[in-house]
This record gives C-alpha cells, structure tokens and sequence, in this order.
C-alpha cells in the first residue's frame, strides 16, 4: 500500500476510534467548496485536508462531501475575506498574515510553547475555545477547527549556531516573525510561505524560519543545508478551518453534527498529525540531501531566550488591553500545551 494510502487509512481509523460513524438517515449529498492557497503537491493540500476530508466523508455516510479548488482564488492574507463574503465555502486562514483582528489567537505563536503539531492543534484549540469562544475575533465566520504547524526552525545557507552568527541573516520570516528576527539580530524578510523558494533562490533572503515540513513541501533543501532545531519551536503559527456562515446554517443538522464531531479538537487532532508526519519527511529529506544539523540549547538556549523574552510581555499586554487576564491565559495555555503532551 503507497504512504499516502496508509496514512488515510489511519486517519479514516482514528475517526472512527473517535465514535465518528456514519449517520443512518443523513440529508441529501452536500458538496462543500474549499479555497486553497498552498501548491497541490504541498502535504496540506496533497494528505492532510483529504485525509481530514474522508473522516468527513465516512462520518456524513458520503453525504457531506469537500472538494478542494483546483488553484488559488485569493492570496494568502485574503482567505478569510473570501469565506466571510461567500466567494469560498471554506478555507483554512493564517492568522498572522492579517496583523490586527486576531491578537488573542496569536498567543499560540509565542517561542517554545509546542512541543509538536498533533500537541499544539490540540491544545490550541481547547485553550482558545475555553477562554475566549470564536465570537470574539472570528464573528463573521464560522470556525470549524484549528491546527498548527510543527516547531519553528531556522534553515540557512550558512551555519547558525549562536546570536552572533544570526546577525545580518536576511531571513524569511511570516507576519509574526519581525520582531523576533529583529530582537535576535538578523534581517526580517516579511513574505507568505508560498514566496519563500523565490527569495531565497534570487538571494533577496539567505534562509528561513520554518517547521521542517518546509524542507519538502516548498522545496527549501535544494537551497538551504544547515538547520538549527530549537526545543518548543521559535514559533508556531495557527491556522484557523472556517467556513461561510450563510452556508453553515443552510446545513442539516445531521450535517452539522458531523463538522461539530470531525471538527474541534478532533479535526485538530487529525490535521496536526499529518503536519508532524509530514515534518518528518521534511526532516529525512534534509538528511537525505546531506543537511547539517544543530540544536539550539544549554547557555545558548538561553541567550536567545532572554533575547526574546518581550514577546510574551507584549502579548500579555494586548490580551489585559482587550479585557483578559493576559498572565492568567498564558499560563493556561501552557499548561493546556502540557496536558496534551502527557
């Protein structure tokens, strides 16, 4: 049986370990159109949402079905202006890449929280759940789960073992990656993941923060060879799953039964597997195209640490600006981060 094959198959199990049957009397069949702004060949749009896809499938009895769009019908920042005007049915939206609306969400971004996709999409999701509700920053759509991607590493063309060989670095970095590039010393170059091979490749960047699936999926081992592994990741960015509202409601609610089953932290659970499954092809290709790898640790490890140490701060002081107790939901996530971890 082909990897791809294999991994379905397990995820298709998991949703029925999870109590996900197929409901007898279902609706008529619906057909659900999702945007997309990740290659084809990307492992999001190539195993994880199909195989997120078919737990769908199997739970509706193949009544509620998901057909991603064949090509981008919006750049990366604007995937949640196409579910909440109804151009897209659903899409999956970053939420770094539109600074402002979902500051509270971005908490999940904080360096060396997430042990691993699978942990982070769990947890993060029940933690935001719990202490916010999706009401808050996503009103004008309806969220059907979340996931993260795996720890945030550092790939360049040159080795990188301490802030000192950082300075200068020109690196690619998302939209919440600025200031942290900036407080360790190098160069941000603020860009969608999608753009990141084309900066590197014309030399406008000299490598990139990224989850090792990046290796892989964007092709970044034929440009980069050292990676530098920080335990909990630099980063970890959510996504948010969403879906236009309007459609939502003209659902059964045999239907929505499925999306509240196979979504949540379930849904998390599946994707965020496949994000971790995928980091490690990433991983062993860069091995395979002799990568050189270090990890970041002991006094160095805290160097950094203290470099960046701000960002928490920060972020405390924008969720008390909105009317939470920024401490207490830090600290919440963390410990929601260690529950899923044990």
């Amino acid at each position: 049986m082909k990897r791809r094959s294999l991994i379905k198959a397990g995820f298709v199990a998991t949703a029925m370990t999870f109590g996900l049957t197929a409901t007898a009397a279902m609706a008529e069949t619906v057909t659900l159109r999702m945007a997309t702004w990740l290659p084809p060949k990307h492992h999001h749009t190539a195993v994880a949402l199909p195989a997120w896809i078919t737990a769908i499938d199997e739970a509706s009895g193949g009544t509620l079905k998901i057909k991603i769009d064949p090509a981008p019908i919006a750049k990366p920042p604007g995937q949640y202006d196409i579910v909440r005007d109804g151009a897209a049915d659903m899409s999956y939206h970053v939420v770094a890449y539109t600074p402002g609306p979902f500051e509270i969400l971005r908490g999940v971004e904080l360096p060396f929280l997430s042990p691993s996709a699978e942990v982070g999409s769990q947890a993060a999701y029940d933690w935001y759940d719990r202490n916010v509700g999706f009401d808050a920053e996503f009103k004008d759509v309806k969220i059907i789960t979340m996931f993260v991607h795996g720890p945030g590493a550092v790939h360049t063309k040159t080795p990188v073992k301490t802030l000192e060989d950082l300075a200068g670095v020109k690196l690619r970095v998302g939209g919440g990656g600025v200031r942290m590039s900036e407080a360790l010393g190098a160069t941000p170059v603020a860009m969608p993941a999608s753009k990141a091979y084309e900066a590197i490749q014309k030399g406008v960047a000299d490598g990139a923060m990224f989850p090792f699936e990046a290796i892989a999926g964007f092709r970044l081992g034929e440009l980069v060879n050292y990676h530098l592994e920080i335990p909990g990741g630099l980063y970890t960015t959510p996504f948010a799953v969403m879906m236009n509202p309007a459609k939502y409601d003209s659902l059964s609610d045999e239907h929505k039964k499925v999306l509240a089953d196979v979504g949540g932290i379930n849904g998390a659970k599946i994707i965020g597997a496949a994000w971790d499954d995928a980091d490690a092809i990433g991983r062993q290709a860069a091995v395979d195209q002799g990568g050189v790898f270090h990890t970041l640790e002991g006094t160095e490890l805290a160097r950094w640490t203290d470099a960046i140490a701000f960002m928490d701060g920060a972020w405390i002081e924008k969720a008390n600006a909105a009317g939470h107790d920024g401490a207490a939901l830090l600290k919440d996530l963390k410990a929601t981060i260690a529950k899923y971890s044990n």
